[in-house]
Formats: structure tokens, sequence, C-alpha cells
């Protein structure tokens, strides 16, 4: 069956359209059904000054819209594939979920990994972004 033809299932792992060069990568499904999925990415060359070297490879867990994930995968590649142990990214966005503070991606999932490598790249406010200094005003 073609991507658009094949249900989603937990246990899968799907080529996707990945960023530019990063043809390697690939997603698995953890769980999900109906309207959201919790996949995993892998093959990731994501920078991130909060890792160990700089360069993150894998986004453990991310809630994504079917509709958002149909559109980015591109190949069936496995089914029945080895899920993780640590869902702790699944849990903790349960929880939140179920407190109403916590949503699902609605871009694809390459526009997901450049949105997160750009906000963990972005200065922070202590670090002397302009955008959000506070001012003394008179």
């Amino acid at each position: 069956m073609t991507a658009p033809e094949t249900p989603f299932a937990p246990g899968q792992r799907w080529a996707y359209r990945t960023r530019p060069g990063k043809a390697a990568s690939t997603l698995l499904i953890l769980r999900g059904g109906g309207d959201t999925w919790h996949i995993t990415v892998d093959g990731l060359h994501l920078k991130n000054p909060y890792t160990a070297g700089g360069v993150q490879t894998d986004l453990p867990h991310s809630p994504i819209s079917a509709g958002a994930l149909r559109a980015s995968v591109s190949a069936l590649l496995e089914e029945g594939a080895t899920l993780p142990e640590d869902q702790s990214g699944y849990e903790q966005w349960r929880g939140a979920h179920e407190r109403g503070e916590a949503g699902v991606f609605t871009l694809e999932v390459a526009q997901i990994v450049t949105a997160l490598e750009e906000a963990v790249n972005t200065p922070r406010p202590s670090e002397g972004n302009p955008l959000f200094q506070k001012n003394k005003l008179k």
C-alpha cells in the first residue's frame, strides 16, 4: 500500500519528507488513533546547545495530528518495530493534555523539527534577546 492508503498503527517505521539533506531520518509511530498520533523521530541532526556535543539525534516524543502525519510520510519502511521502553514523554504529555495544557502539532514533521531547532537556538531573554528585554520606564 502507498502512504495515503496505509492505516497508521503503533510499531510502523516511516520515511517522511525530511528537511533538505536529512533523508536518513525516519519516524516511528508509538501510539495513537483517530486525530492524534504519537511519534518518535530518529536520525536527526538538530543543532541543540543544551545537548552533549551540541547535536540532538532524536526527538523522543511528539504528538501530531493525523492530517499532519499523513502529509509528512512518504513510504512505510517497517511494521512491528520494537517500541522504546521509555514512554515518559507521552506520560508527561498525557497529564498536561488532561489538564488542558497540551495539544498536538499540526505542522508536518520536518516543520516541527525546524521549529524546535529554531526555538532551542534562539537566545533567552536573560541572554540578551532584545525582543524580550525589560526596560525601566520613567
